[in-house]
């Protein structure tokens, strides 16, 4: 009896003092994750989201579906998807379907987290504020975030941002419970953890992947008093693209208590509506002959890092996507996310690929993860590209 109280004594005081030290979101998260079998966040975990609706478009656009009879996948891709447990996979062409697939119960109606591969969606807003003429991105981020002025932005422009060349040690290990990202996922007030970041040094020659440029990005788009960030995906890509289905935006606080969207991830869809980006990004921009956003943005955001400035050698990477090229030589971008989620775009042959799943491969094809290229390559085998 002793010993019991004893231990209950110190639970309880270790979880008060989490509270006490800011870091009680943490058990929020072990139910999230551990009591559920996982040893981080995952692709099913909605329920536990404070939420922002998309609605889906008044217009609703299905896509174009053809049989997709005689297309199988070889032993060692089904090998493949049962290892990382893999949950949609589809391939499309314009706007056909060739090849759709489901597992883990998933199926043409299920929302899953996007994960990171929602930043290029950030990406895009960016792009309709660029398109209004609210937003340019040679502008400094001072220019709409003013805490970045003097030695507090080093000058750093919204472009560096986009691009990941901030230089500010954020930290994006979603590993570490005490870590910037846990913290940014799990507790309340995402704009109080992000107030204290400034920029070190002079911005620009050193790419490196953080979310923290990406709530930035967010918090101008806010910041420029035109609705939220939901509110620009929804009114302004969602409704003119035919979404089919509501998707969400998880938030830091609950919508009426003036929650703000966790940016760099937490984007919750359907595979079928994930393609619509796809397509938007194969275009530049352009949807079924209207321009939703500016051609010369759009060819930036998927234009390598070093063919745009001579300050920094990243060629795997542009406005908040990943870029690379296909066997044959052919460039594509892809929206990539923690488990493998891909939204994957071959301009050329005017193709979208997109995969989601709860794991991935782990390890690194040169500077992109390695999944991408596989998945690409299977999508492209399976129907006959």
């Amino acid at each position: 009896m002793k010993t019991t109280r004893t231990i209950l004594i110190i639970v309880t005081a270790v979880v008060a003092l989490s509270y006490i030290t800011g870091h009680g979101y943490i058990w929020g998260g072990l139910v999230e994750t551990y009591a559920r079998g996982w040893n981080n966040s995952n692709i099913d975990d909605i329920e536990f989201r404070d939420l922002r609706t998309l609605s889906a478009s008044d217009s609703a656009s299905p896509w174009i579906a053809k049989n997709s009879w005689g297309l199988e996948f070889t032993e060692d891709e089904l090998a493949w998807h049962e290892e990382y447990m893999s949950a949609s996979f589809l391939v499309l062409q314009g706007d056909t379907l060739l090849f759709e697939e489901y597992w883990q119960g998933h199926d043409y109606t299920t929302v899953t987290n996007s994960f990171s591969a929602c930043k290029s969606i950030v990406a895009l807003a960016i792009g309709l504020a660029v398109t209004d003429k609210k937003v340019n991105v040679t502008d400094q981020l001072a220019d709409y975030l003013p805490r970045f002025e003097g030695e507090g932005g080093r000058g750093l422009t919204v472009q560096q941002a986009l691009q990941m060349r901030s230089h500010i040690p954020f930290g994006e290990d979603y590993a570490n419970p005490f870590g910037f990202m846990a913290k940014a996922y799990y507790r309340k007030d995402m704009q109080e953890l992000l107030e204290p970041f400034r920029v070190p040094e002079t911005p620009g020659s050193k790419w490196k992947y953080e979310g923290g440029n990406t709530m930035l990005l967010g918090e101008l788009i806010a910041g420029l008093d035109e609705g939220s960030l939901s509110h620009w995906v929804e009114k302004r890509l969602l409704e003119p693209m035919g979404a089919q289905h509501d998707a969400f935006w998880g938030l830091d606080a609950p919508d009426g208590e003036g929650g703000i969207e966790r940016c760099f991830a937490a984007y919750y869809s359907t595979s079928r509506d994930f393609a619509r980006f796809g397509k938007l990004i194969n275009h530049r921009g352009n949807w079924n002959g209207k321009q939703l956003i500016d051609s010369t943005f759009m060819t930036e955001m998927v234009t390598p890092i070093a063919e745009m400035t001579s300050e920094c050698d990243a060629e795997h990477y542009g406005y908040q996507i990943w870029l690379g090229e296909t066997e044959s030589g052919m460039p594509f971008s892809c929206m990539e996310g923690l488990r493998g989620q891909m939204v994957i775009a071959v301009p050329d042959l005017d193709v979208v690929v997109v995969r989601t799943g709860y794991d991935k491969d782990k390890r690194k094809d040169g500077p992109l993860p390695s999944d991408i290229l596989r998945v690409l390559n299977m999508g492209l085998r399976l129907v006959n590209l």
